[in-house]
C-alpha cells in the first residue's frame, strides 16, 4: 500500500507527500502585480501545515491579460524576478517546493472581449505565446521548482484548445491538431530555453459543456501534451463558472454572486431580486457536492500517459485521498478550498488528529475573491452585502 505521507517525486521535484495545494485565485499582489508579504505568509502557513507542495494561484503573463478580480500577481517584467525570488526562498526555507502557475485570463481578463479567441489576430496570438515563454523563464530565474500552464476553467488557453469556444478555421483552429498548435508552440518555446525545467499543465478531463472536450478527447490531448514535453498533468473540469465549473460544485452562493461577481454586480436591483431564487438552478447547484468528480477522467489519462497525473476536485477527506492514490492509481491529489479554511489540514491528517475537512463546499470563498478577499466565510454572507 502506498504511503500518501511519504516523500514522492513529481517531475524530478521531491514533494513532501502526495497531497498538493492546488491553485486558487489569491489577493496576493499590489496594484502593479508585485507579490505582497501577505502572500508569502499564506504560502508559509501552507508549508508548515503539511502540504506536499504548493501550486501558486494563477500568475499573469501580461497586464492586459490579468484577472478582473484584484490582487493577481504578474510575471510580465524582469523587475518581478527578485521579489519573487525572495518569496520562493522563504517558502523553500519552510521546507516545501513551490510551482508557479502562469495564465492569461482571456475574455475573463480586465480586457474582456478584446481577447475573444475567434477574433484575435495572428500577431496578438504570437505575442501571447512569447509572453508565456518569457514568464516561464522568469519563474525559473526566480527559483520556482516548475511552472504550470493554465489550460483550464475558461481562461485563454482553455478557450483555444476547446472546440466549444474555438471556432476558427485557420492554423489556430478547425481540428484538434490545430487547436493544440498554441500549446505546442508555448511548450516547445519553454523547452528550447529551459530543456530540463519541469513544465506542468492544468487541463480539463471534461469541459462539462456541450460540444466541448470530453474524456476521449482529453486523453488524446494529454498524450499530445506528453509528446510536446510536458512533465506532469493536473486534471480538473469546467469551462464556465456559470455552467458546472468543477471548483463551484456544491452550494451556489447566489447573494454573493449577484453582489460581488464581476459580470453580475452591475445588474439592476430588480433583476438581482428576480435572479436570486433561480440562480442555483440555472447554475446546476449540486448539494451535496459530488465527490472525486474528476477521478474517472484522471484514471483514463493516467492509463494513456507515462508522466505523473494529479487530480483535483471533491477530494477533501483522508479516506478519499487514500482511495484516489492507492486504489485508483493517481500519482498525486491536489486541493484548494479546504486549505483556505484549514491550511494545516494535511498535518492533522498525518498526525491522525482528523479524518475529514471542515470545508462545507459553500463556495463563498470563490466569490469572495472577486473582491480581493481570499478567506473562508463558512457559508455566511458578508455583513457588507446584507
Amino acid at each position: 500500500m502506498i504511503d500518501i505521507f511519504a516523500p514522492a517525486e513529481l517531475a524530478g521535484i521531491r514533494m513532501n507527500n502526495r497531497v498538493l495545494r492546488s491553485a486558487t485565485m489569491e489577493d496576493g499582489a499590489d496594484e502593479k502585480g508585485f507579490p505582497t508579504e501577505a502572500l508569502t505568509k499564506r504560502y508559509v502557513a501552507l508549508a508548515k501545515g503539511g502540504v506536499g507542495g504548493i501550486i501558486t494561484g494563477f500568475i499573469g503573463v501580461c497586464p492586459e491579460g490579468r484577472a478582473e478580480q484584484p490582487g493577481m500577481v504578474l510575471l510580465d517584467e524582469d523587475a518581478k524576478i527578485e521579489p519573487m525570488r525572495r518569496m520562493v526562498e522563504t517558502v523553500h526555507a519552510a521546507g516545501v517546493p513551490i510551482i508557479a502557475q502562469i495564465a492569461h485570463c482571456g475574455r475573463s481578463s480586465v480586457s474582456g472581449k478584446t481577447f475573444d479567441i475567434n477574433r484575435l489576430a495572428d500577431e496578438k496570438l504570437e505575442e501571447i505565446i512569447s509572453q508565456f515563454i518569457s514568464a516561464a523563464v522568469r519563474a525559473e530565474k526566480a527559483g520556482f521548482d516548475a511552472v504550470q500552464l493554465h489550460f483550464a476553467h475558461g481562461y485563454l488557453l482553455s478557450e483555444v484548445i476547446s472546440p466549444a469556444t474555438n471556432h476558427r478555421k485557420d492554423k489556430w483552429g478547425g481540428t484538434e491538431e490545430k487547436r493544440f498548435y498554441i500549446a505546442d508552440r508555448i511548450i516547445s518555446g519553454i523547452r528550447k530555453g529551459l530543456p530540463d525545467y519541469p513544465i506542468l499543465v492544468k487541463m480539463h478531463g471534461d469541459d462539462r459543456v456541450r460540444n466541448g472536450i470530453h474524456s476521449e478527447e482529453s486523453v488524446r490531448i494529454a498524450k499530445r501534451m506528453e509528446q510536446a514535453g510536458v512533465s506532469a498533468i493536473e486534471v480538473s473540469c469546467g469551462l464556465s463558472i456559470m455552467n458546472s465549473m468543477g471548483p463551484l460544485y456544491g452550494k451556489i452562493p447566489a447573494e454573493m454572486i449577484l453582489s460581488w461577481y464581476p459580470q453580475m454586480m452591475e445588474l439592476p436591483g430588480f433583476m438581482k431580486k428576480m435572479m436570486k431564487p433561480i440562480l442555483p438552478k440555472f447554475m446546476k447547484e449540486k448539494d451535496p457536492a459530488p465527490r472525486r468528480y474528476n477521478v474517472p477522467e484522471a484514471k483514463a489519462i493516467k492509463a494513456a500517459v507515462n508522466i505523473p497525473v494529479i487530480v483535483v476536485g471533491g477530494i477533501h477527506d483522508l479516506p478519499e485521498i487514500e482511495q484516489t492514490v492507492t486504489e485508483d492509481g493517481i500519482d498525486f491529489v491536489s486541493m484548494a478550498r479546504p486549505l483556505v479554511l484549514e491550511p494545516g489540514l494535511i498535518g492533522k491528517y498525518k498526525a491522525q488528529k482528523a479524518q475529514q475537512a471542515r470545508c462545507l463546499e459553500c463556495n463563498h470563498c470563490i466569490i469572495g475573491i472577486s473582491q480581493g478577499k481570499l478567506q473562508c466565510w463558512y457559508c455566511k454572507v458578508p455583513a457588507e452585502i446584507k
